[in-house]
């Protein structure tokens, strides 16, 4: 079985992830795949936005890329068209072996694709179901505070920039005929554990 896990700014689905983890699910972090394929594209990247984007290392430095990026909608667009394919290539790739590694198990393959923007990336269609994680948006304003470090106008700049994410997933959900199931992080551990339980009860099951 695949799913999807998705959730906006600091609504915990890293901490679902390792939940699921703990109950055998392979958990594939595509924001961290993401960083292997920047580095990957690094030659179209600098292409594109500069040699302005590079560390002291000749590396790209991620700051000063996301700083070009997430104030300008269409360098935003042009940086996913370069990466996105490349990001999507190394997680087929870890789809494969996930399911591999069960077949050779002989256990069922338990995979969850864990990426924020699961709806862009033309993941949905590929999951059984998208469990999706809430929190209300002071709850998350206040993690994203102690989180992340950064001043209340930067938390809530990047709050505002996702006030269209649930309404893209509903719509990429609806276009694939998959299901989301929202799964409410509003309490402590142990609230999202049992929650994430019941959640798991109603996944659909392949055939069904």
């Amino acid at each position: 079985m695949l799913i999807g896990l998705t959730g906006g700014y600091c609504a915990g689905k890293n901490e679902a992830a390792r939940l699921l983890e703990a109950r055998g699910w392979a958990c594939i972090d595509v924001d961290k795949l993401g960083h292997l394929a920047v580095d990957a594209a690094k030659d179209a990247i600098v292409a594109r936005f500069g040699p302005g984007i590079l560390g002291p290392e000749g590396r790209i430095d991620r700051r000063a890329l996301a700083a070009r990026i997430f104030a300008d909608p269409r360098a935003l667009a042009d940086q996913e068209a370069i990466v996105h394919p490349a990001a999507i290539a190394l997680l087929e790739e870890r789809i494969d072996a996930a399911e591999a590694e069960a077949r050779a198990a002989g256990r069922e393959a338990l995979v969850c694709v864990n990426a924020a923007l699961l709806h862009r990336a033309d993941l949905v269609a590929g999951c059984a179901a998208v469990v999706e994680v809430r929190a209300c948006l002071a709850l998350r304003f206040l993690r994203g505070l102690r989180r992340d470090g950064a001043g209340a106008g930067a938390v809530a700049l990047r709050l505002w920039r996702q006030r269209g994410f649930r309404r893209e997933l509903r719509a990429a959900a609806a276009r694939a005929g998959r299901p989301i199931l929202a799964l409410r992080n509003s309490g402590g551990l142990g609230v999202l554990e049992r929650r994430l339980e019941a959640l798991l009860g109603r996944l659909p099951r392949p055939g069904a």
